[in-house]
Formats: structure tokens, C-alpha cells, sequence
């Protein structure tokens, strides 16, 4: 039987503790992975917010994390499982994944928009409630001024510190003379770093690319910075993967 992707070089932008489910997905497929994180993650600092928050989670009648590596971060910062009185929610189907692989029970997630938007249509009224939302260093404010008007009163923790990875330039521009049919951009920011970061032959070449993007803001992002075939994924690991092959089947009426 032949693999949907076999033969393509794909390259993984996330950070590096993310890349692992979707890199064996893709390889299942065929793919040969080149992982190139364009972010880092690293525990808050200082930590004390984080640690504070913690050790009042009873307060909270709901908690809310806006990434894995908020879930990942949280957890490694806590030393007994989730309680399992407190429902967590989340903005994606990978999220709700991970929450599900640390031992949160009552896990809550959008059907279809898998935004901060959708998760407030998700949620609904909060009037009385005490909401925790766990997140990286800024951020947008949509969630949680969303939820302010809900009815909530809300604490923002900062559960971990995001910053820009440093690339070296040499090895994009071989990696891009191995080969490279498509590369998968999970966040606005990375985008933003990969093209602001390349020298201009090197980010002449990279709008050239065709890349894989799980939201319209992403796709957004690399349109302002010149990208010229940008395809648009389910949501989720598994989500991009068949959105990833569906695109590259001999039938398949998206190519660009």
C-alpha cells in the first residue's frame, strides 16, 4: 500500500516538547519530519504567581488553559494530581488531549471554533464565577475580557515564559536545499519570527513555501509577510495530519 505522504519532507515549527505526536503521525504517512522549533518554553519566572495560584485552586469554580504547554507547565508545577472537582477548559482538540493524558476528568472544549472566541460561546453565561486562566507571558485579551462580560471575575496566571528560538541561518538555508514540502505553523508568532528573522534571499525563498496552518489568523500572519501558498488544516494533531494528506492525494482539488 502506498503512504499518503511518502517522499515529502515536512517541516514541524512548534516547540520542541510538541513535536512528537504529530511528527510519528505524519511518519506513519510517509512523511520524513524536520523539526525546527521557532519557539521555546520555559517555566515562569519568577514562579510565585504560578505557586500562589496553585495552592488556591478550591477557590476556583473553573480553570482555563490556553495552550498545552499552560497544561504541561501547570502540572509540572504541581506535585499531586488535578483535583477532580474542578472542571479545566480548553481551546482545542489537542489541549483537550493532553488535559485528558494528565488525569483532568471534566474537561470542557469547543465543538468546531477552536479559538478564544469559540471557547466563549462554549461556556456561555459565567455570572458568579471564579474563573483561573493559565497562560503564557501576553497574549491576546479577547478570553479574558470575554469572560469579564460573561459575568466572571478572572485570574490571570502566568504558567509559563514563551520567547522567539534563535536560527541560524546557515542551516535553514541547507535544510532548504534538502527539501521542503510544506512546513506546519501552529502559532501567529511563529510565523511572524520564521519570515521577520530571514535575511532577504533566505525570505524570498521561504514565502515561496507552501505552508499548513490550523487557523485563519495564522494564515493571516503569513500573508502580511509575503507567503504565497498557505493551506488551511483541521484542527488538532490528528486533524492536521489528514488535512495534510488529503491535500497531497492524487485526487485532491486544494493544491495551489
Amino acid at each position: 500500500m502506498t503512504l499518503a505522504l511518502a517522499g515529502l519532507r515536512l517541516w514541524i515549527t512548534r516547540p520542541e516538547a510538541q513535536s512528537g505526536y504529530l511528527a510519528a503521525a505524519l511518519s506513519k504517512q510517509g512523511a520524513q519530519c524536520h523539526t525546527l522549533p521557532l519557539l521555546t518554553i520555559a517555566p515562569p519566572n519568577p514562579a510565585q504567581e504560578l505557586q500562589n495560584a496553585l495552592a488556591q485552586l478550591d477557590q476556583f469554580d473553573l480553570a482555563i488553559f490556553i495552550s498545552p504547554s499552560a497544561l504541561d507547565q501547570v502540572m509540572l508545577a504541581r506535585s499531586t494530581p488535578w483535583p477532580s472537582h474542578l472542571p479545566v477548559a480548553v481551546i482545542g482538540p489537542g489541549s483537550a488531549e493532553r488535559a485528558a493524558q494528565l488525569g483532568m476528568q471534566h474537561i470542557i472544549c469547543p465543538a468546531q471554533q477552536f479559538d478564544g472566541e469559540g471557547l466563549l460561546a462554549t461556556l456561555g453565561d459565567q455570572t458568579g464565577k471564579k474563573i483561573v486562566l493559565f497562560r503564557g507571558n501576553g497574549g491576546r485579551d479577547i478570553l479574558p475580557s470575554g469572560l469579564i462580560a460573561a459575568g466572571a471575575s478572572v485570574q490571570l496566571v502566568t504558567a509559563y515564559q514563551r520567547s522567539v528560538a534563535a536560527l541560524d541561518r546557515q542551516q535553514i538555508e541547507q535544510q532548504l536545499a534538502v527539501g521542503c514540502d510544506g512546513i506546519i505553523i501552529s502559532s501567529s508568532e511563529a510565523a511572524q519570527h520564521l519570515l521577520n528573522w530571514a535575511g532577504e534571499q533566505a525570505q524570498l525563498k521561504l514565502q515561496c513555501r507552501l505552508y499548513f496552518v490550523p487557523h485563519p489568523r495564522i494564515a493571516a500572519a503569513l500573508k502580511a509577510h509575503g507567503a504565497q501558498h498557505i493551506v488551511p488544516t483541521e484542527a488538532g494533531d490528528d486533524g492536521i495530519t489528514r488535512s495534510i494528506c488529503r491535500y497531497f492525494s492524487p485526487v485532491s482539488s486544494q493544491k495551489v
